[in-house]
């Protein structure tokens, strides 16, 4: 008789066994009774064991679930967080239900297929009921009509872009005042280059820029950087015209570069270096030279252009 009483213990522990791996289809409707417009909240699930993954294919619907009941949005299909000492994990989907009409609305059983096996979820019936009215106390008389006071705020929050387009209107005018002012002002503060003929030689037109330049001393009132940049412009022009080069366009070294087989002696190339160098030490590391080296900065490049220029002259003429 003992084989008898395993027998009856393997069979329980068999549909233990199963039952604890069961996945459970399921349907909850609510509530089950709205008014017109209302939402109803019609959720789908699946409850499984932990530690498991099923298969589970929920229905797919359109915009109804059935004639005249809408669904009017529908979650993703989510899985629920479960505490560490709950056997079970739930995949859940809501439908969010509604109707225009009074009456009784039966939702019919609903398949959900879970590892290949279809499940039917339960059947529910949503009653949707009107807005009562009460007829008793006959027709109200209308009311009387009376005027709503206006203030600024509420035209302000009509017409608030009329002055916001004023003011916007009024700072760019201001602002084009200032650009043209400064404009200027800097026109009138920088010294007067008269534009020679082209026939004119490089070298005149360099020495005679550089002379007012001299002169100017605008280093005096602060105008360091404007000083070299004005000196270096005179430079550049000289260097375009005299060895074809576009020196407007090219960086310092880039310049030294060029001009490193034209014929340069040392100390010509070490004051161009030096001229090109300190201008950009002012214009780019914000460096203030004293009053000594501002005026050094001219007469390096008055120096430079007189030594070149005479020493073309001189090859011109033996070559003649």
């Amino acid at each position: 008789m003992n084989w008898m009483k395993d027998i009856s213990a393997l069979v329980v522990f068999v549909c233990a066994f199963g039952n604890a791996n069961a996945q459970t289809a399921d349907a909850v409707l609510t509530p089950q009774e709205i008014l017109i417009g209302e939402q109803a909240v019609l959720t789908l699930s699946v409850s499984y064991p932990k530690n498991s993954l099923p298969g589970v294919a929920f229905p797919l619907f359109g915009d109804t679930i059935i004639t005249d009941l809408e669904i009017v949005r529908s979650t993703d299909i989510d899985t629920l967080e479960t505490a560490d000492d709950v056997a079970e994990t739930r995949i859940e989907q809501k439908l969010y239900l509604t109707a225009w009409d009074t009456g009784y609305y039966a939702i019919p059983p609903l398949e959900i297929t879970v590892n290949g096996e279809k499940q039917l979820t339960e059947a529910f019936l949503l009653t949707v009921k009107t807005v009562e009215i009460d007829t008793t106390g006959g027709i109200k008389p209308s009311l009387d009509i009376y005027e709503v006071e206006v203030g600024w705020q509420d035209y302000l929050a009509v017409y608030w872009y009329y002055p916001a387009g004023a003011l916007g209107l009024l700072g760019l005018i201001a602002a084009t005042l200032l650009i043209l002012r400064a404009r200027k002002k800097r026109q009138a503060d920088r010294p007067i280059v008269k534009k020679e003929e082209p026939q004119r030689p490089a070298d005149q037109i360099a020495l005679e820029a550089l002379d007012q330049i001299k002169m100017a001393q605008i280093f005096k009132r602060g105008k360091i950087k404007q000083h070299h940049t004005e000196i270096t412009d005179v430079l550049r022009d000289y260097l375009e015209s005299v060895y074809q080069i576009p020196a407007h366009e090219l960086t310092s070294n880039q310049i030294l570069t060029r001009l490193r087989y034209v014929g340069l002696t040392e100390i010509e190339s070490r004051h161009l270096r030096e001229i090109l160098n300190r201008a950009d030490m002012v214009k780019f590391a914000k460096d203030r030279p004293d009053d000594l080296e501002n005026q050094e900065a001219v007469n390096q490049t008055i120096e430079f252009v007189k030594t070149t220029a005479s020493r073309m002259l001189s090859d011109k003429e033996i070559h003649e």
